[in-house]
């Protein structure tokens, strides 16, 4: 029998009373476990199957290779997240970003600990603005851990460093642009708080947020741009 920290990614129904169970891990990367009889016995899995639960998990067989859920221990179910639709639709939104861009078998230790504290710092957020905040920066590390974090402290083309007020934000080719490289084409697209969240994404530390202000004016600008800048990076259907 094997065992690991795990976070829930998904759960599907499978046939009457079974459920295979996505898990996030921290020693084997993204999982899925058949959990049987998950939907009749309340004892063996003691409510940690629900979506974004953190536990430690023990299996039968192969993590790679249709392994069994035996049983599991709780360390963390997030139960303020769950009375709250703004908190909820985050969570699902950071679930859903590590389905499609980190669905691997390879241990990636930093995406599991970056899903874990964000999930722990959402749990204790109310106010929409920063919850909306919270998530964008969840997105960009994620980003950044995977090796894709938009380029935004130099022109992507010739590497100048000059005022970034002035450049574009140009998609295909992975972020800034200065008006020189672009030709006037690429016309100046982002506000300055929204450069500086970007350029200070990475360097910002999350144990830090509970007493930051390190928020945007309207989140929602460049929680767009992001979703298209990762959809087009890496091929997939990002929202």
């Amino acid at each position: 029998m094997w065992s690991t920290k795990a976070i829930v990614l998904s759960r599907q129904v499978f046939y009457e009373a079974d459920c295979y169970i996505q898990f996030l891990t921290q020693g084997w990367g993204v999982i899925t476990c058949l959990a049987k009889s998950a939907r009749k016995s309340l004892r063996r899995y003691v409510g940690g199957l629900d979506l974004f639960c953190h536990d430690e998990i023990f299996i039968k067989g192969d993590p790679h290779d249709k392994p069994y859920l035996v049983e599991l221990t709780v360390l963390n179910s997030f139960q303020r997240l769950r009375g709250n639709l703004d908190k909820l639709a985050a969570a699902g939104t950071a679930n859903r970003w590590i389905l499609k861009l980190a669905n691997t078998a390879i241990p990636i230790p930093q995406i599991y600990s970056l899903l874990g504290q964000f999930l722990a710092l959402l749990e204790n957020e109310e106010l929409p603005i920063r919850i909306q905040c919270l998530t964008l920066l969840f997105r960009l590390k994620l980003l950044s851990a995977l090796g894709i974090k938009p380029i935004t402290e130099q022109c992507t083309v010739c590497g100048t460093k000059e005022d970034p007020l002035l450049w574009g934000f140009d998609i295909s080719s992975g972020g800034a642009m200065c008006p020189t490289c672009s030709k006037g084409h690429v016309k100046p697209s982002l506000l300055s708080d929204e450069w500086n969240f970007m350029n200070h994404s990475q360097t910002f530390k999350l144990s830090k947020w509970p007493e930051s202000d390190f928020l945007l004016k309207n989140p929602k600008h460049l929680e767009e741009l992001l979703t298209h800048f990762a959809s087009f990076h890496t091929h997939a259907k990002l929202h």
